[in-house]
């Protein structure tokens, strides 16, 4: 295993979980939000370990799509040995346009 890389979010990344995550309270319980914590928390702890782990992204140049979640896509960016969190997508709201 090699050298774990840091990773960011951008603005637009953490204003999008905190989006979910107010969602996840409004309409289910502290329960979701706390799993949803740790689906992020897996992913985040994957993709420093392991950040071609995930497929590239035929839409975004040099970009690749984690999956948290069925519901969850996160679009990041490898560069050195840093990974940037882009953006947080809900497939519902894609699949709805």
């Amino acid at each position: 295993m090699g050298e774990r890389y840091k990773v960011f979010w951008t603005s637009e990344s953490k204003s999008q979980t905190d989006q979910i995550l107010k969602h996840l309270l409004n309409n289910w319980s502290e329960k979701e939000c706390k799993d949803f914590l740790d689906l992020l928390y897996h992913f985040e702890n994957t993709i420093s370990l392991f950040p071609k782990s995930f497929k590239l992204s035929k839409k975004y140049k040099d970009c690749r799509l984690g999956f948290i979640h069925k519901h969850i896509t996160a679009i990041y960016k490898i560069s050195r040995k840093t990974i940037t969190i882009l953006t947080i997508i809900d497939n519902r709201s894609i699949a709805a346009k």
